[in-house]
């Protein structure tokens, strides 16, 4: 017998139904009072920390540019985010933080108002944010994210990590793109290499070609800061004309965000949409980076956990004026590179983040930005999962809809906005599911054999006459599928009398005023052909479903037979009363 996920112990049925949420919260407050991690971990977290911390400043600060608000709050969000959703997050490594995505978005739904009212009301959305993800956790609505097929979330992932490597190109190199998505941009620096800053390609080259020896070397655990240090210290050293440093985005110096309650007077139904809509993108895109990031430890992931989390980060986000927060691809990147192997890493890069903005600002702002955009392209890369796209790839040609969904998300996910892309994801992840469901109807014939096994067969185009038919129906019969399985039931042939066919309908807890109506035709055709229709497996609850539609003319050319704890016991009966009918002359002609 199969343990249950962490995802299936998230909500038992009493918690569903009488204290929704209770048991999701319950893990997730315990990781408040988890056990500190062996010193040799603790240690390693606290390098992973500092490197995600120093990556994620310039990020950070064009993320408040990217949602119209001051820059300093994107910083904020990176101090409350990783320490809040650390502490709640199943996934461990996962580091919730600021997003282009979530910022483009907010940003968005503040841009019509104006410029004086737009701080107050985009806290206020922030924190709407927070509670929509941490009532959708609550209520164990995590495990809807199922329905987002592997493929599409293969596409989606693979997208995400391209379009991360393409957006560091502009900063690796020293060109100034046009504005645009990063395809283009990066279409624009191919066809302009000879504009292209020497310097700054030279120090992101050197940051790669560090990060890669240092991985073998006794430096491992701190490969990463160190380099990024080497080549911002010989920026300063020789004040390299043209490279960019964190100092060049704008002042990173200030307090520790200060408690502000939102101006909760100010929601809207914009408002409640907005931060409906952004809270939704911010969790399926989080669902997509805890799929990436498995525990090291071993243990299950909870989606509603981590809904949760974010849920609880973005509600602190929004009373310490920071941005919308979610899980992160690169910097989890980052931070998975780094060699995190606990949580902790993500507690510890908020609080790095904290020790830059109030002692280290002015060392941290003479960071070299090509270093850090090298190490969000060698992240990018290493975010690619190979195996797993060599796999979509394979089955692609096999199960087509599967290979066009990520295909088709992947392109989506380059050229359009995230949002937008993640809206693809999940429509076709919808057609997936209801394109499979409807036609994986597969009918077989059982036979009996002479030794007492049952046999599979290809079920018989047309019936014949004075013969039981057992036929066994695998998939869901549910809308389309009820249709496809109308198609494949065979037909009484011409000039024959008294065909019997048994049905299995063992497992099915509902039927469905389809397959209802689907069974009722077929039930007329067979009594056309002075014929009937046995029912087996039937539970208690189909049994009530078919007596509500009255389509089914029970105990006249239709019969069922309930189900019994012994398998095939139904089935038996059906085939003996059935043969008997036969026997006795009930359908009108004797069986000769």
């Amino acid at each position: 017998m199969e343990n249950p996920t962490a995802e299936d112990k998230a909500t038992t049925p009493d918690d569903e139904f009488h204290l929704p949420g209770l048991s999701v919260l319950r893990d997730a407050v315990q990781n408040v009072a988890m056990k500190v991690p062996p010193r040799n971990k603790l240690q390693q977290d606290g390098i992973a920390g500092m490197t995600t911390a120093v990556s994620s400043l310039p990020d950070g600060m064009a993320n408040g540019l990217l949602a119209g608000v001051n820059p300093i709050y994107g910083l904020y969000s990176c101090i409350a985010g990783p320490v809040v959703g650390g502490l709640f997050s199943s996934t461990q490594l996962m580091m919730i933080t600021a997003t282009s995505a979530s910022a483009i978005m907010a940003g968005q739904t503040i841009a019509a108002l104006p410029a004086g009212e737009r701080e107050k009301v985009f806290f206020l959305l922030v924190t709407l944010i927070g509670v929509f993800q941490a009532v959708l956790g609550l209520l164990g609505l995590g495990r809807l994210t199922r329905f987002v097929s592997f493929s599409v979330m293969i596409g989606f992932l693979t997208g995400i990590s391209v379009l991360l490597i393409m957006s560091q190109l502009p900063t690796a190199t020293g060109y100034e793109p046009p504005k645009g998505n990063s395809l283009l941009q990066t279409y624009e620096l191919l066809r302009h290499l000879d504009q292209v800053h020497l310097p700054t390609v030279a120090m992101a080259a050197l940051t790669l070609l560090l990060a890669i020896i240092l991985q073998r070397t006794p430096l491992k655990k701190f490969f990463a800061l160190i380099a990024i240090a080497i080549p911002s210290l010989l920026v300063f050293i020789f004040q390299l004309e043209g490279v960019k440093i964190v100092q060049d985005l704008g002042d990173i110096s200030g307090s520790t965000p200060g408690f502000a309650v939102p101006s909760f007077s100010e929601i809207s139904f914009e408002v409640i949409t907005g931060a409906v809509a952004v809270a939704l993108v911010i969790l399926i895109q989080g669902a997509g980076v805890s799929q990436s990031v498995p525990n090291r430890d071993g243990a299950g992931t909870s989606t509603s956990r981590d809904f949760i989390a974010q849920g609880a980060a973005n509600i602190t986000c929004g009373f310490f004026r920071g941005l919308p927060v979610g899980g992160s691809l690169g910097t989890t990147a980052i931070n998975v590179l780094a060699r995190a192997q606990t949580r902790w890493a993500c507690i510890f890069s908020g609080l790095s983040m904290a020790i830059m903005v109030l002692g280290l600002s002015g060392i941290v702002a003479h960071t070299a930005m090509p270093s850090l955009g090298a190490m969000l392209i060698l992240a990018g890369t290493r975010s690619l999962k190979l195996s797993d796209i060599v796999s979509t790839w394979n089955s692609g040609w096999k199960s087509w809809p599967s290979f066009l969904a990520a295909g088709v998300t992947f392109g989506a996910t380059l050229v359009l906005p995230i949002p937008t892309a993640v809206g693809i994801g999940v429509l076709l992840s919808a057609f997936l599911f209801v394109t499979r469901t409807s036609t994986e109807i597969t009918l077989v014939e059982l036979r009996k054999r002479p030794d007492g096994h049952i046999e599979e067969h290809s079920p018989p185009k047309t019936l014949k006459g004075n013969q039981v038919t057992v036929l066994n129906v695998y998939g869901n019969l549910f809308y389309a599928g009820a249709r496809t399985l109308e198609h494949l039931l065979p037909k009484p042939g011409a000039d024959i009398q008294n065909p019997v066919v048994i049905l299995r309908l063992r497992g099915r807890t509902s039927l469905g005023s389809t397959l209802v109506s689907v069974l009722a035709n077929y039930a007329a055709q067979l009594k056309g052909a002075k014929g009937k229709l046995y029912l087996t497996g039937v539970s208690e609850q189909v049994n009530r479903e078919i007596m509500r539609s009255r389509m089914l003319r029970m105990n006249g050319p239709v019969k069922a037979f309930k189900v019994t704890p012994v398998l095939g016991a139904s089935t038996h009966n059906a085939v003996v009363d059935a043969e008997a009918w036969l026997i006795e002359g009930e359908g009108g002609t004797l069986k000769q």
